[in-house]
């Protein structure tokens, strides 16, 4: 039987306790009875030809509507398959918590979906338009990915024009905590859905941030955190408070009540059962098969004497670009956007040059020298125009030669990733002189070319997928268990994704994850950090993004990348610097791992 759209459905609320009436005389008698218009009558009786088949159509949505969230009506419109355990929780929070709920699952079990779930739900069935996210600054720019991708729910962040006036609107917590103006456009709303993820930041009632978030005016909360409690018990409780004011009483009766001292819970099995329906915990022991181990190699390249002197000379004119013309007080005219985009084509500069020549060639010729040129330093111009010459001398880097000769070594097929166009047609052309059946994925294809493109990797006559990370979100690829980073996203989290797409529920092998070590390039030091301080490739799928929430400083690590290299006085200061970055990200997993334990704790001793 075909389903109603969601227009109909809500037209079909107004229908059903009348039903009986519309099949029972001519069509203006049931046009006095609903109160719709003819034009909306047209519309919902569009393509059901006989009365009775209307009739049957109004009952099923009518068992529907009944059976209230058992049946999540969003499937049928997202990207992704949810596990088992996650259309569960979305399914509780929806039906039994009546839409607010704290998302307590363990590190990696995807809060998000779970969220994303609840979130697309309520969208489709009309109960909810507006939204506010609040989230850690780092998590920003993933959230409005994965919700566009995979839910297809356009977020908008407060970067944007009128952010106000957007149905869905993410803000970073510190950027709403810090400006009094955003506090104020926020308070003048309100929302169907507050969502704040890493909602630990929640747990102490006396700070300004939780201050702030409590004034929101919201109909329905979701917090989300692996550690809802960290070191008192007091923090359930403000969270609650958040969620549901009141719930738990007062603070003082919630001492007396639950409380012997603030790591030791009473009258657990009460308390137990209170948080048992306002919060979800799922558990990897009982909710994820093991997965197979992965094996970690790191492949060690030497830069041709060419390729040195073209990597040395990129990082040296971005780096004097930057002092001269964004750093200096030097006038040149330009308006603030025009500064902005030099300074973000100096940092795409300096990523593509770990990439390949050819993705820093099409960068530098297209974009960085005609505003060189409009400038008018000849002897700038001449510098650009010898790099450019010096980058086509490069045919074929050493890194793809080394990628071919290990491509050959393995067995079954292989995903290539890069963050490149220019650099994963290099590989394309270069694998297919060589034997190899390669097909490509990535943005620029439509969707119909996508699906062929997969179809081609799982067949017997493709044995490489070369991949961009914006094209390859929400693939399912663990038919395939060998992975190659060709480059090295400078955001950890990136990474991250590309292992989930074969390193998942259904991999039945080992997964096989390369990387390329390049000695001397910035690429060596981001792999030191990613390998040496926080084992990334061997962590939970979903840890990183949580460890990054706890460094002091919270600018997206590709920023902080990019300033350390534009910015430091010299090479030498450059390389401190980054191994700087690395011992504060260690020192964050430190810290996260410590309340990962205490937070474990404290909630199996509640019962969770």
């Amino acid at each position: 039987m075909l389903l109603l759209s969601n227009n109909k459905i809500l037209l079909t609320v107004f229908i059903i306790d009348v039903y009986e009436n519309i099949f029972q005389g001519d069509e203006k008698s049931y046009m006095d009875i609903l109160p719709i218009s003819s034009e909306q009558i047209s519309q919902l009786t569009h393509g059901f030809a006989p009365s009775i088949n209307m009739s049957l159509e109004l009952w099923s949505q009518k068992i529907i509507l009944q059976k209230g969230f058992n049946r999540l009506m969003c499937l049928s419109s997202i990207e992704i398959e949810p596990k088992p355990y996650q259309l569960s929780a979305a399914t509780k929070i929806l039906s039994d918590m009546q839409g607010s709920g704290i998302l307590a699952d363990e590190v990696g079990l995807g809060k998000t979906i779970e969220a994303g779930l609840i979130l697309k739900e309520l969208l489709t069935r009309g109960l909810a338009k507006s939204i506010l996210i609040l989230t850690p600054a780092p998590l920003v720019e993933q959230w409005i990915e994965e919700l566009n991708e995979k839910f297809h729910i356009i977020a908008h962040g407060v970067n944007e024009d009128n952010w106000e006036n957007s149905d869905v609107i993410i803000m970073s917590m510190p950027k709403f905590v810090r400006s009094t103006e955003r506090q104020n456009k926020i308070y003048d709303k309100f929302f169907d859905i507050l969502l704040v993820d890493e909602a630990h930041c929640l747990k102490n009632h006396t700070t300004s941030t939780y201050k702030a978030v409590y004034k929101i005016h919201k109909k329905n909360t979701l917090l989300l955190s692996a550690t809802p409690i960290q070191n008192d018990l007091f923090e359930i409780f403000n969270l609650v408070n958040i969620l549901k004011p009141g719930y738990l009483k007062s603070r003082k009766v919630f001492r007396e009540n639950y409380i012997v001292n603030r790591f030791t819970p009473k009258n657990t099995e009460k308390l137990k059962n209170l948080l048992y329906d306002v919060m979800i915990r799922n558990r990897r022991s009982n909710t994820l098969t093991n997965l197979p181990p992965r094996n970690v190699q790191n492949i060690n390249i030497q830069f041709s004497d060419n390729e040195r002197k073209f990597y040395n000379s990129i990082i040296n004119f971005c780096r004097d670009i930057f002092s001269k013309y964004y750093e200096s007080a030097i006038l040149i005219g330009w308006e603030k956007k025009e500064v902005s985009k030099l300074l973000l084509l100096i940092i795409l500069l300096l990523k593509e040059n770990v990439s390949s020549p050819q993705a820093t060639i099409s960068t530098f010729k297209s974009s960085v020298l005609p505003i060189i040129e409009d400038i008018g330093n000849n002897e700038e111009i001449e510098i650009a125009k010898q790099i450019i010459n010096l980058g086509k001398s490069i045919k074929i880097p050493n890194k793809l030669k080394s990628l071919t000769e290990a491509l050959k070594k393995i067995n079954g097929k292989a995903i290539v990733y890069t963050e490149y166009i220019a650099t994963l047609n290099l590989i394309e052309n270069y694998l297919t002189e060589h034997g190899f059946k390669p097909t490509t994925y990535h943005g620029r294809l439509s969707s119909k070319e996508k699906q062929l493109s997969l179809e081609k990797f799982k067949s017997e006559d493709y044995n490489v997928l070369i991949a961009t990370d914006s094209g390859g979100q929400g693939l399912n690829l663990q038919f395939c268990n060998n992975l190659f980073n060709y480059d090295l996203p400078w955001n950890p989290m990136k990474i991250e994704q590309r292992i989930g797409r074969i390193h998942r529920f259904g991999q039945k092998r080992e997964s096989n994850i390369f990387s390329f070590d390049t000695k001397g390039t910035i690429e060596e030091y981001i792999l030191y950090i990613l390998t040496s301080k926080i084992n990334l490739f061997q962590m939970v799928i979903g840890q990183i993004d949580t460890i990054l929430t706890y460094m002091i400083k919270q600018d997206p690590l590709d920023t902080r990348i990019s300033k350390i290299i534009l910015e430091a006085p010299t090479i030498d200061d450059i390389e401190q610097q980054l191994l700087a970055l690395g011992e504060e990200i260690k020192d964050a997993s430190v810290q996260f791992e410590n309340d990962i334990n205490e937070s474990d704790k404290l909630i199996t001793a509640i019962g969770f």
